[in-house]
């Protein structure tokens, strides 16, 4: 890995911020600048790659002992994004609500447990984190988290509350989306005391009133006639009433099988077009809004996957409850400023709507190159043998 000689300029913005005295602000572009270039994105391997470091110890401190609040920072990072046109929120947007895993190895880090984990078809030991997106045509971002603990709250409950949050920060996303994980009457009641809109979806044996009989909702898929549709360029054959399902009284459901290419009578089972339940207090909908909604949820996969391979989001190893939490505070600032930074560009709408995380990830290692090549080169002093002598400590 290449020494990392200066700060990133996306980490200017951290200046603005109230939550952080001077000193502390130094740490936090160490931080963020570590966790967007460096490699190995822990404490220990920040304080390394990131030159401007003050050290290891220091660097801990900052995430353990110093006094700053994580609710302030969240609250100014998302001030930052309002400011700027191409990440500001608005009713139009959306708010997505999902879980991913972090996988451990170690039995002391803050509510680490055993968890099943549907995306690897079995156990895995790690942290259960809650998250909140905010997404529209131009941008995706974090909004809030909650750590899952074990024997206290349900992710429900955790979820109720991040709206709760949401709500009082001021969100104005009229639109909540969220898997079958969260579809409980507790939460949409709670989204509707909000007079908050929802979509979700169903598992295949949620019951349903049809013809005067309760049935399995797959049982209904099979008497029911589709109506072939294009969305966008996928075909779907989708069937939607306002019907009455169990737990969640009158709502709109819609049945749709998305159409693969490849499909035909003769497949197997695996090879069938995917099926889908959703269901939506938005009554009026057309079933292709809903399909285009329900489509966005995707967006919060997206950022799980970036934030794993490019902000560590897995890679806090820290024994201290609020030291891990600080660490995913900062990495949402981190986030959100390679988001700002797009925004300022002079493409930023187009960037920022074609774009993944990694390819802003790769900008910032370009800069990094480029700092390094001008650190190289300010001293005349500075020959190509103590340079490499300074990088090889890296490698020790």
């Amino acid at each position: 890995m290449l020494p990392i000689t200066s700060f990133l300029s996306c980490t200017a913005p951290i200046d603005e911020l109230e939550c952080f005295s001077t000193r502390q602000k130094h740490h936090a572009k160490t931080y963020v600048t570590g966790l967007v270039a460096a490699s190995n994105k822990t404490v220990e391997g920040i304080s390394i790659h990131v030159l401007p470091a003050k050290s290891e110890r220091a660097l801990n401190k900052f995430l353990t002992e110093y006094n700053w609040d994580t609710g302030q920072l969240n609250r100014e990072r998302l001030a930052l994004l309002q400011a700027h046109n191409e990440t500001a929120w608005s009713r139009e947007g959306v708010v997505i609500i999902d879980d991913t895993f972090t996988h451990k190895t170690g039995k002391r880090i803050p509510n680490v447990g055993k968890f099943y984990d549907h995306t690897k078809r079995g156990y895995i030991w790690g942290q259960n984190l809650i998250y909140a997106l905010y997404a529209d045509e131009k941008t995706t971002y974090p909004l809030s988290f909650r750590l899952y603990e074990k024997n206290a709250k349900t992710r429900i409950e955790l979820a109720i509350d991040l709206v709760d949050e949401l709500i009082e920060i001021g969100v104005p996303a009229d639109t909540y989306l969220f898997d079958i994980s969260y579809c409980s009457e507790a939460f949409v009641t709670h989204l509707e005391s909000y007079h908050k809109q929802w979509v979700s979806a169903v598992k295949s044996d949620t019951r349903v009133t049809y013809a005067g009989e309760r049935i399995r909702v797959d049982a209904l898929a099979q008497r029911v006639r589709k109506v072939k549709r294009t969305i966008g360029e996928e075909t779907y054959h989708i069937w939607t009433q306002k019907r009455d399902v169990a737990r969640l009284g009158e709502v709109k459901l819609l049945i749709t099988e998305k159409e693969s290419d490849d499909f035909s009578e003769g497949d197997d089972d695996e090879d069938k077009p995917s099926v889908k339940y959703i269901v939506s207090n938005k009554i009026d909908a057309k079933a292709s809004h809903l399909i285009v909604l329900y489509a966005m949820r995707w967006r919060i996969e997206t950022f799980f996957r970036d934030t794993k391979q490019d902000l560590g989001l897995g890679a806090c190893e820290l024994r201290h409850a609020a030291g891990a939490s600080r660490h995913w505070h900062l990495l949402m600032l981190a986030y959100s400023l390679l988001k700002l930074g797009i925004a300022d560009s002079a493409l930023g709408t187009v960037i920022s709507r074609a774009s993944s995380l990694r390819n802003d990830v790769k900008r910032s290692f370009r800069e990094t190159v480029q700092n390094l090549l001008s650190w190289a080169l300010s001293s005349e002093h500075r020959n190509i043998d103590q340079l490499m002598q300074e990088i090889d400590v890296l490698f020790v």
